[in-house]
């Protein structure tokens, strides 16, 4: 075992000798490695910094908050036919949820008001579109939501159908640029609504982009019944008593397939989510960018795997005196063997090792540029720079590190 190491060792060495020898020529070789780490751990680091941004948002409302909607919250492809036709959640169903669902600690339905092509108007302020959304007063406990000024509207004010509204953290500087937002009156499509509160800003979007719910309009659910009287598709937020959640999502698929007349042997035209389930969504899109990834990087392995088998190839060429040298004097195959195998791999680790370094520089470097751009690189990453440019090294070198141990040592000592 001993012998072996420092036969290891010995190798390890001869072939940084040899490297750096021929660097240039060495560098040329590993440079589909290098590149193909290079995008990988990238790719890697950027979509997991990504990732953790996503997940940071939607913990932020809560992780016993169930989510139900007619259509997918995260549509990968076209979405079918029989899926758009899915008929919009009521505030019936709502009132089901709340009477027969007891693991449902508070369940908050609400409307998304379509306002394209209308505005919101503070003085010389505006904002294209708003993003109106009517709820109930429950909504600001069910969504986490904290008031940086003011008051959220109360149960009162949405059974009398007045006319306020709660501003995002975005929306009221929107409009109010320098603060003091609560207690004027903007138009919103046209009509009056008095400011009573702002909200303080949500964790930034991926890549530091703005949080959609900072740029909310929160107006009483019943005054934009009023205003909007055919606007009737729910979206309901719902939350769980402490540690039921998985009882309450089981409960509420119950109520709402009886609601909604769904058959026994049909599935449900529905959705529901929770933060665990948004999350593994999205992981499904983050898999299927590092399995492109992947593939273009295994392009640039082959390439990389084929231009060291080459310059090996070329390498015992250029050293068959030494080969035929070293058994004359009592070298063995295995010991041949060994020494061209790890020279392949301690040439291929290098690139893949470069290819690391350069990537952790590059993102370093933007991170200083881009202080909003949030970019971790994975361990599995770290481990596939090193494993995978040497495994590349190792299945690539077999061949020339064969011949080398195949050549006979007395035709080895003629070549010139």
């Amino acid at each position: 075992m001993n012998r072996r190491f420092v036969a290891t060792i010995e190798n390890v060495r001869l072939a940084f000798d040899t490297l750096a020898a021929n660097r240039f020529r060495s560098f040329l070789t590993v440079l589909g490695i290098f590149i193909g780490v290079l995008l990988v751990v990238t790719v890697a680091s950027v979509l997991n910094g990504f990732r953790q941004s996503v997940v940071d948002q939607v913990e932020q409302f809560g992780t016993n908050n169930i989510y139900i909607y007619r259509l997918p919250f995260i549509q990968l492809g076209p979405m079918s036919r029989e899926m758009r036709l899915r008929k919009p959640l009521l505030l019936k169903d709502a009132a089901a949820i709340r009477e027969h669902c007891p693991s449902v600690e508070i369940v908050s339905p609400g409307i998304q008001v379509p306002t394209f092509l209308k505005r919101a108007i503070y003085e010389r302020e505006e904002v294209d579109s708003p993003r109106l959304r009517g709820v109930f007063p429950d909504n600001v406990e069910v969504a986490n939501r904290v008031l940086e000024d003011g008051r959220f509207f109360t149960e009162q004010e949405n059974e009398h159908r007045v006319s306020v509204v709660v501003l995002g953290h975005a929306a009221a500087k929107a409009l109010f640029p320098n603060g003091g937002g609560v207690g004027k009156e903007i138009l919103l499509d046209g009509r009056k609504f008095a400011v009573v509160g702002t909200l303080e800003k949500r964790k930034e979007g991926p890549f530091g982009g703005q949080n959609e719910e900072d740029t909310l309009f929160l107006a009483p659910y019943w005054t934009m019944r009023r205003f909007y009287p055919g606007e009737d598709d729910h979206f309901l937020a719902a939350r769980s008593k402490s540690g039921e959640i998985v009882a309450a999502i089981d409960e509420i698929g119950q109520v709402l397939r009886k609601q909604r007349r769904v058959r026994w042997n049909e599935e449900n035209n529905f959705e529901i989510g929770t933060a665990d389930t948004l999350i593994a969504s999205f992981d499904d899109i983050v898999f299927a960018t590092l399995a492109v990834m992947f593939l273009l990087s295994t392009v640039g392995f082959m390439v990389g795997g084929v231009g060291v088998m080459n310059i090996m190839l070329v390498s015992v060429k250029e050293r068959t005196r030494e080969i035929g040298l070293r058994k004359a004097v009592g070298a063995r195959r295995r010991d041949i063997l060994g020494q061209f195998l790890v020279e392949a791999m301690v040439l291929c680790t290098i690139g893949g090792v470069l290819g690391l370094v350069v990537a952790e520089g590059l993102l370093w470097l933007v991170s200083l540029a881009v202080p909003q751009l949030v970019a971790a690189t994975p361990l599995w990453a770290r481990v596939f720079a090193f494993a995978g440019s040497a495994g590349v090294g190792l299945f690539f070198g077999l061949w020339p590190a064969w011949k080398a141990a195949s050549l006979d040592p007395v035709e080895a000592l003629r070549w010139e």
